[in-house]
């Protein structure tokens, strides 16, 4: 299946064309930067930062050069990250993708950066989805339908995307695992497999925390729905070439519950390929069960260490699930940290657990006053190494280490503070150590534990979060993305911020928003050299790139008619393949440059005719 996965991400239309070697070295002269996310979190930490970003910064963010670009209204709720590839070979160019999913089990590829392909580059929808209303789970911690949850997670080497559907097939349900050729959203060989593990209920068990990927591996966690048993923690692990089954790890095999939550923070990975979660209420023996626990487990989910607070007996009992946070390994040491409902920071070496005790925690103090969903580690050239957290009923706060400790006075905190469940969902972007800026999605007003509520996104400066740059509601006319996406951390990459929405509605209702520079010069120069070729039956372009170009479109019409339309926009390379010429005709193109300030004119135009024989070699420009 890699070698499949690994062929698909050039697309099946171009490999012919590929082969002919005829516009190869312009398939990888770029416009744009090159930053992916891959993974819930931006990397295997799950530390929440991209430290490459070199467009977005605090002197160019604020309400009169930064915000809203475009959206895209997608078929339901959004709990997942948007995740980002770019350099995608689709439909015969290059496209900078950006990947979300629905509860409604679908999910869409979109072009990263084009306001005007408003259509997605693929859409896929695996069925009817299981809805909360399925069973008599005595809550409603989603809102409606409840088919794909967790983030996915993507290897871009082999072109793979990989999530969980949770289908309704007549009266039963079934857990999936699909890995997706990312430039069609086609099923790869062996895909899907249907998830199965003893005392596993597909219904039941809750795929709410992100996919990994490790070590040629893919592992997929479970949690429940409102506590209702029976169900267990789950991390299971899989082939990421076949989908073969390879490991299965329940917390609580002789008991019940010890979900591995984590408000949909994926698993995290050190270099070694071990595996760190952290659980939620539950059965706990200190030998086979692990509720309220910290547990660091081997690539093939052999326990190798655990930590268990001293009061784990008391937060069992009143629902303060430790993991609120999920596992976050802190760069540059051994240390690995969670906070739980309690709003208590663990802070755990990572190479001595220590098992039962809190005396065996390498620092844990109260750190916000409630729930504590979400952190984000930075190391800053001004203020050092610094972990953000906006806890439920609370203040944003900043916390300095000093050694392999923190601070317990936090270094910095915000006046005001959010009224509900669950706080803000973090993340951080910083072009290294500098150039710092903190984002927080967070409910404008209102509980977001059984209802959806308005959103608001915020950006402050990562060295002073006193300093507040931009808000989505500065100038909502503009900016408002509606109702807040539960625990959905923006993505920040190529000087653009996706923001997941739970759209307009209660339920049944999602969108993604994009935000970026807003127009402040002139338009990138026209592109010059504009060539075409007839190679096997289709028209190949490629031209000289423009400066300061992002993206290109390509005109086209038909010779004597005047009349040019665009066939594609959003490429990110000086070359495409035209797949939908007819053999027998003459066609004429233009290709105009795009960036944040708008529309270059067009090029000159190249005249092509595409032989009713194909030719290998017919050229006319």
């Amino acid at each position: 299946m890699r070698a499949a996965g690994r062929a698909s991400r050039y697309g099946q239309g171009t490999r012919l064309y590929l082969l002919g070697v005829i516009l190869l070295p312009l398939l990888h002269s770029v416009c744009g930067a090159q930053v992916n996310v891959l993974t819930q979190h931006n990397n295997t930490e799950r530390t929440g930062a991209n430290l490459n970003e070199t467009v977005l910064m605090p002197s160019n963010v604020n309400a009169r050069q930064f915000g809203m670009i475009f959206k895209r209204v997608v078929d339901d709720q959004v709990y997942s990250q948007p995740l980002i590839v770019t350099n995608v070979n689709i439909g015969g160019g290059t496209h900078d993708v950006v990947y979300i999913t629905t509860v409604n089990n679908s999910v869409y590829a979109f072009d990263a950066n084009d306001p005007s392909a408003s259509q997605p580059l693929w859409h896929v929808n695996f069925g009817t989805p299981a809805n909360v209303n399925d069973w008599d789970f005595g809550c409603t911690d989603l809102n409606g339908n409840m088919g794909i949850i967790g983030t996915p997670v993507i290897d871009d080497h082999s072109g793979t995307l990989y999530v969980v559907a949770l289908t309704r097939i007549r009266d039963n349900f079934v857990q999936r695992l699909h890995a997706l050729d990312i430039t069609t959203g086609v099923d790869l060989p062996g895909s899907p497999v249907t998830i199965e593990a003893p005392d596993f209920n597909a219904l039941l068990q809750n795929q709410r925390p992100a996919l990994a990927l490790g070590h040629g591996s893919v592992y997929v966690g479970y949690a429940s729905h409102c506590d209702k048993e029976p169900y267990h923690g789950f991390l299971i692990r899989y082939d990421a070439k076949s989908l073969r089954q390879t490991a299965v790890f329940n917390t609580s095999p002789t008991g019940q519950e010890a979900s591995i939550w984590q408000s949909g923070q994926a698993p995290a990975i050190d270099a070694s390929g071990n595996i760190y979660v952290v659980t939620a209420n539950g059965s706990w023996d200190g030998k086979s069960n692990f509720g309220e626990s910290f547990l660091k487990l081997s690539p093939d989910l052999k326990l190798l260490d655990w930590f268990t607070p001293t009061n784990h007996a008391y937060l069992d009992s009143t629902d303060a699930d430790l993991d609120a946070s999920g596992a976050t390994l802190v760069p540059g040491t051994h240390i690995v940290m969670d906070g739980g409902k309690q709003g208590v920071l663990y802070l755990v070496n990572a190479d001595n657990m220590g098992h039962l005790g809190d005396e065996h925690a390498a620092q844990h103090f109260q750190a916000t006053s409630s729930h504590l969903h979400s952190i984000v580690f930075w190391d800053s050239a001004k203020s050092g190494r610094t972990i953000y957290m906006w806890g439920q009923r609370d203040r944003l706060r900043a916390y300095r280490f000093s050694g392999d400790k923190l601070t317990e006075a936090p270094a910095a905190m915000r006046p005001e503070a959010n009224q509900g469940h669950p706080g803000a969902m973090l993340s951080l972007s910083a072009n290294g150590n500098k150039d710092g800026i903190l984002w927080a999605a967070i409910h404008a007003t209102g509980d977001s534990w059984h209802e959806s509520q308005p959103g608001v996104l915020h950006a402050y400066d990562a060295d002073d979060i006193g300093h507040e740059l931009w808000n989505s509601l500065d100038n909502a006319g503009r900016d408002d993305c509606g109702n807040y996406a539960k625990m959905a951390p923006p993505t920040i990459a190529n000087g653009k911020v996706y923001l997941a929405s739970f759209g307009t509605k209660n339920t049944e209702s999602g969108q993604l928003c994009v935000y970026g520079l807003l127009p402040d010069g002139p338009a990138p120069q026209a592109p010059v050299d504009l060539r075409g070729k007839a190679v096997n039956g289709r028209i190949a372009l490629s031209w000289t790139k423009s400066p300061a170009a992002i993206t290109y479109t390509v005109k086209r019409c038909l010779e004597g008619t005047n009349s040019f339309q665009a066939i594609t926009s959003g490429l990110t390379s000086s070359a495409f393949l035209d797949n939908s010429a007819t053999p027998g005709k003459t066609y004429l193109y233009k290709v105009a440059a795009v960036n944040s300030n708008g529309e270059s004119g067009d090029s000159e135009v190249a005249s092509v005719l595409l032989p009713k024989t194909a030719s290998p070699h017919h050229v006319v420009h």
